[in-house]
């Protein structure tokens, strides 16, 4: 889980500093791995290593901010992801900095797909591309495949 810190002026033109939760978990990234949406990993890691497409950029980020957000329950054992809360947060500015950020940098936006990945999931990432710096696509979605799946 990533808690994002994200500061805003809301539509009364009022500063907030405020944290935003974001998750996948093993089941819900392995059935984006078996989908042909725009957020499925081998694209994913080609759109942030290789693209300059910035519509389909935009797309795969917005895929991905609305697939992961959502609200930890107070005990944390789970983690809420329902329509109303989504559609609240895409209509916040909190939600607009966020796109404008990882749109802009190419590294954030990957960073931040990492960080709402399952934490067993995110060190292989990490350790394959501290490996494997060159790797593409298709060999980093065969060792997260086998990771999620494990």
């Amino acid at each position: 889980m990533y808690a994002k810190v994200i500061k805003y002026t809301d539509y009364n033109d009022i500063e907030h500093t405020d944290t935003f939760y974001f998750n996948l978990n093993r089941a819900e990234l392995l059935k984006m791995m078996v989908t042909d949406s725009d957020a499925t990993l081998d694209q994913v890691f080609e759109y942030f290593k290789q693209t300059r497409n910035s519509k389909k950029l935009l797309n795969m980020i917005e895929d991905l901010i609305k697939a992961s957000y959502g609200i930890k329950s107070a005990d944390g054992k789970s983690f809420i992801k329902r329509p109303e809360h989504l559609e609240a947060f895409v209509q916040s500015e909190a939600y607009s900095e966020l796109l404008t950020e990882l749109l802009n940098d190419a590294d954030k936006a990957a960073d931040f797909f990492i960080k709402i990945l399952p934490k067993n999931l995110q060190e292989d990432v990490e350790d394959f591309y501290r490996k494997h710096p060159d790797a593409t696509p298709e060999e980093a979605r065969q060792i997260t495949a086998s990771s999620a799946a494990g």
